[in-house]
């Protein structure tokens, strides 16, 4: 029944598996401190629309450990657009897969 977090500025690694299922979570805002995101992380949060990243967020390719840590393409745009700042996702018919993110 979680709708949303944010994640405490006293974390560092939000590990694998972390919020795995979690088909209610529609919003997470994830502070500076985090420097890695494991695998599977968010998977299966099918309700997932708005992710946030802090300003100073910088986790590297080699610590944002999957593609499949969040639904859908984000892990590409968070590189593609610069990481900090706010990414919504648009997807067909509630499939993880299909998530396309923008950010804002």
């Amino acid at each position: 029944s979680l709708t949303s977090v944010t994640i405490p500025g006293s974390v560092t690694p939000i590990g694998d598996d972390a919020f795995d299922g979690c088909s209610s979570l529609a919003s997470v805002t994830i502070p500076g401190s985090v420097t890695s995101i494991g695998g599977h992380a968010f998977v299966g949060c099918s309700s997932l629309a708005s992710v946030t990243f802090a300003a100073g967020s910088n986790i590297s390719s080699a610590n944002f450990s999957s593609p499949y840590s969040f639904p859908g393409d984000l892990r590409i745009k968070y590189f593609w657009s610069g990481g900090a700042g706010t990414y919504t996702a648009m997807r067909q018919s509630g499939d993880d897969n299909s998530a396309v993110w923008t950010k804002q």
